[in-house]
């Protein structure tokens, strides 16, 4: 099963197709990019408090692929649970599920705020 951002419309098909031949073989597989910025935690917003770093991040997108009864499970627990979360690999790591990182290879940009239309119009003009 794949889940897909509806606020993606630049996502390429081979990118969901290695998602899901990633979720076979390992029961759960989100796209995503390496983070390139410098990234640093704040104290409430205004003032930097730490580094954090970048080697292990990675901007977690969609598509977001699981095997069925693995989703089912996740989703069941953070019910059970009560909890909230952002996007359905926080729900794998609920159950222990490990998730594979499927790179990203071209923009998979999300739009977010007004701004964000510009640059996915200019992307969906290529030939992709």
């Amino acid at each position: 099963m794949a889940i897909q951002d509806g606020a993606r419309p630049c996502t390429t098909e081979k990118l969901i197709a290695d998602t899901i031949e990633s979720a076979r073989e390992t029961g759960a597989a989100a796209a995503g990019h390496r983070v390139t910025e410098t990234i640093k935690e704040s104290d409430g917003g205004t003032l930097i408090a730490r580094p954090v770093a970048r080697s292990r991040l990675w901007a977690v997108q969609t598509p977001q692929s699981f095997r069925v009864e693995v989703i089912r499970r996740a989703l069941a627990a953070v019910k059970g649970k009560g909890l909230i979360v952002t996007d359905d690999t926080a729900a794998c790591e609920q159950i222990g599920q490990a998730v594979k990182l499927v790179e990203s290879a071209v923009p998979n940009p999300k739009v977010t705020r007004p701004e964000d239309l510009a640059y996915v119009e200019a992307l969906l003009r290529l030939d992709r």
